[in-house]
């Protein structure tokens, strides 16, 4: 039996404090199903990667958090996940706009070296199998001004000039979401990979990359089928997320 297209249900939140959290309590409470989406409007505490925060203005941003039946994968495999859930939102964004986007390890959306969104994914596991993903999705719609932590932001309004419905907007998301993820259920994956790298942002440049304390230039080179960065100047490196930091052109220490 198929699964529910993701989407199939848009369920618009007025204001809330986070999507993700909100999904979570109902996949916990046995109250969503596969392909359930949740929105804001408008969110007070919305969750980012690194524990960041993630707070929009009403209509200012697509704001969702989608429910994923993840049986059919391994936990091994949640970098597939992550990764045909970047490759969407680029869909998304390069259609929108007719600009190239990239994606900034493991799941930034990058236009330029300015930050269009993000995704959070956060994850149910029973028993040694991954039973669901909560997959948040946050992209910049209509904002013109940012807050003043946020170092190199944008929005599709800044890229365009044009002001954008967030109901509409997270809806093409949706459909974007729902391509690839039956691209991934159909074995296309070693594609996807490959599709992935070519939209990898900082590929083939030299970065710096802060681990336990160090700040280390490195070339970025791809990223492998189980989502570590490969990185390094004469030999390659592996890095897990999180084990380390990318350090923006803006904050990088002086001397170095």
């Amino acid at each position: 039996m198929a699964l529910p297209y993701i989407g199939h249900n848009l369920h618009i939140l007025p204001q809330i404090d986070s999507t993700n959290l909100y999904a979570m309590g109902q996949v916990t409470a046995g109250l969503a199903a596969h392909g359930d989406v949740f929105m804001a409007l408008e969110q007070t505490a919305g969750q980012g990667q690194r524990g960041r925060k993630w707070v929009s203005n009403a209509g200012d941003s697509i704001l969702l958090s989608a429910v994923i039946n993840t049986l059919k994968l391994t936990v091994s495999q949640h970098f597939r996940l992550s990764a045909s859930l970047a490759l969407a939102a680029t869909d998304y964004l390069t259609a929108k706009t007719n600009r190239v986007f990239h994606i900034k390890w493991p799941n930034d959306l990058y236009w330029g070296d300015r930050k269009a969104g993000g995704i959070l994914i956060q994850n149910v596991i029973a028993a040694g199998r991954w039973q669901w993903a909560i997959a948040g999705i946050g992209i910049n719609l209509n904002q013109l001004v940012f807050d003043g932590h946020l170092p190199n932001p944008v929005s599709l309004r800044q890229i365009t000039g044009q002001v954008y419905q967030a109901e509409t907007e997270a809806q093409l998301l949706c459909t974007a979401i729902e391509k690839r993820w039956l691209q991934l259920q159909q074995g296309h994956w070693p594609n996807m990979l490959s599709e992935y790298n070519s939209l990898l942002y900082g590929a083939g440049t030299l970065v710096k990359l802060r681990r336990n304390g160090i700040v280390t230039p490195l070339r970025i080179y791809r990223v492998d089928g189980q989502g570590h960065l490969v990185a390094g100047e004469n030999q390659e490196y592996q890095f897990s997320f999180g084990e380390v930091e990318w350090i923006p052109k803006s904050k990088e220490p002086s001397g170095l």
